[in-house]
């Protein structure tokens, strides 16, 4: 059955941006350019001729689109998105016409709004081999738009003209409102059309339910793409492709931001790493993602791994993690590490997590670490900038996420952390070594900064777990709370920590 009455309205910037498409008129033009399907059996990198948007405004002034197409073309891209939407994105089908004659042997992709059947046609003779049909555009009750039995027409209609349809979706209701149709490419916004906001770990999180429904699709991750590193996340998941376009239109280099993007999605894909793919689930899942952290000894490290296993949640592969600190000042440092590791080979689903903080020798080691499988990520403490241990956090080809100190709103409003690649962060209470006081943050400030992945650290027990998760909280860093002393845990309290967490199962 297909789900039309189970999602909202079209509301908001979709709506306007479907309401001024009804006043342009179908254009006429001739097609003069041979059809050029994709190639889907690599990584395939759609790379977008974009100049504006509602939620960026102006991105970039783009005076010969088929110029920057050129610069695509020649850093690897398999197809050229053109943004054809005028009110909004200032897109012209003139723009694609351009890219098209100028390229000839290039995969060209319509980027619109389209509703109408006209337009595929209209997509033909502008010179697309592709065409983007938009899930969200076709669900509600009532739809104004024609529902499925529209999509389907428009999909049939591409078939007919020989047009490749991205259909694109942005969560599970789309997903199950598209699948009759067994796209062979389907694409996953990040961005959610209704509001413009960002959530990428639900878009992460849709792939497995694609791979599920429809095996066969090729699956691309479009919006918030924003360094290479984004593309070694995306690639580590297991997408097959990428649709990128103002983090390139921003670019001095086009083709080299290029390259080097699609190089790191291949790093991506060839790790066997695993943090990324069980971190977004746990995140998303009913008791979150538990982490205990400061383990110095193997009797704790195989203590604390047993009690995780005995959270294990439904349909998740890894139950938790256990941190280690590479930090030589704190009082849970940890000198011989792959001795505790090797204990803790009888349970492969503790995912261990190496914490280190800014300083070139830790990140060194912990890489080291990584590299030879002992740990699945690092955890960077007291992030205050994009680089960190020698490392420009933009470029990392490796599994991390970021610590931020917290005592106010105002520290995540630093201007040098906003662009901070990490994809989620952990907040932790300020000390003297910035984490480990067992402080905790002010649950105020922690309700002030409505995060849609509320990750915590600092003085996390049993005494304000009900708290932190009641306002949101989905990952807990759990340390001295449950210890007799700095670096030994105590059986009792992590009992007690054990029966309060499974409440929420």
């Amino acid at each position: 059955m297909v789900l039309e009455a189970t999602q909202q309205e079209v509301p908001t910037i979709l709506q306007e941006i479907l309401e001024k498409k009804k006043t342009h008129k179908i254009r006429q033009n001739k097609r003069l350019v041979p059809l050029n399907m994709p190639n889907l059996g690599q990584i395939f990198v759609i790379a977008e001729i974009k100049r504006a948007s509602p939620s960026a405004g102006e991105i970039g002034e783009i005076l010969e689109p088929s110029a920057l197409a050129e610069s695509y073309l020649q850093g690897g891209a398999g197809a050229i998105s053109v943004l054809c939407e005028s009110d909004y994105f200032h897109g012209d089908l003139e723009d694609l016409k351009a890219v098209k004659c100028a390229h000839s042997s290039a995969c060209v992709l319509r980027k619109d709004f389209i509703t109408e059947v006209a337009q595929i046609k209209e997509s033909y003779d502008f010179g697309a081999d592709m065409v983007l049909l938009i899930a969200a555009v076709f669900m509600g009750k009532n739809n104004a738009n024609g529902g499925f039995a529209r999509l389907l027409e428009l999909y049939n209609a591409s078939k007919t003209w020989n047009l490749m349809p991205l259909i694109e979706v942005h969560n599970v209701l789309e997903l199950e409102f598209i699948a009759p149709l067994n796209a062979p490419l389907i694409g996953i916004n990040s961005r959610n059309l209704h509001t413009f906001s960002i959530d990428k770990i639900r878009a992460y999180n849709l792939l497995d339910c694609i791979k599920s429904k429809t095996p066969k699709s090729k699956v691309i991750f479009e919006s918030s793409l924003n360094c290479s590193f984004d593309g070694f996340v995306v690639g580590n998941l297991g997408f097959d492709g990428i649709l990128c376009g103002s983090y390139l239109v921003q670019s001095q280099n086009p083709k080299q931001a290029l390259i080097t993007l699609k190089s790191a999605m291949q790093k991506g894909r060839n790790s066997t790493n695993v943090f990324y793919k069980n971190t977004f689930k746990l995140l998303d899942s009913t008791l979150g993602f538990i982490k205990i952290c400061g383990i110095t000894n193997a009797k704790d490290a195989l203590m604390c791994a047993e009690t995780l296993q005995e959270l294990k949640q439904e349909g998740v592969e890894k139950v938790g993690a256990l941190g280690f600190i590479l930090e030589p000042k704190s009082p849970r440092f940890v000198e011989s590490l792959e001795e505790i590791l090797n204990a803790l080979k009888d349970y492969p689903s503790v995912l261990k997590i190496a914490v280190i903080k800014d300083d070139v020798a830790q990140m060194q080691r912990a890489l080291a670490l990584y590299q030879n499988g002992y740990i699945d990520a690092l955890q960077l403490h007291s992030v205050r900038s994009l680089s960190f241990g020698g490392v420009d956090l933009r470029e990392a080809d490796f599994s991390y996420y970021a610590v931020v100190n917290v005592e106010s709103k105002k520290d995540l409003e630093n201007e040098s952390l906003r662009d901070l690649p990490s994809p989620f962060v952990l907040l932790d209470s300020k000390s003297a070594l910035g984490g480990g006081s067992g402080e905790c943050i002010n649950i105020g400030v922690l309700e002030s900064l409505q995060m849609q992945y509320l990750c915590i650290a600092g003085g996390v027990g049993v005494e304000n777990i009900d708290a932190l998760k009641h306002i949101g909280a989905k990952m807990l860093d759990i340390n001295s709370s449950i210890e007799k002393c700095a670096g030994k845990k105590d059986k009792d309290k992590l009992q007690a920590l054990k029966l309060k967490l499974k409440s929420y199962l």
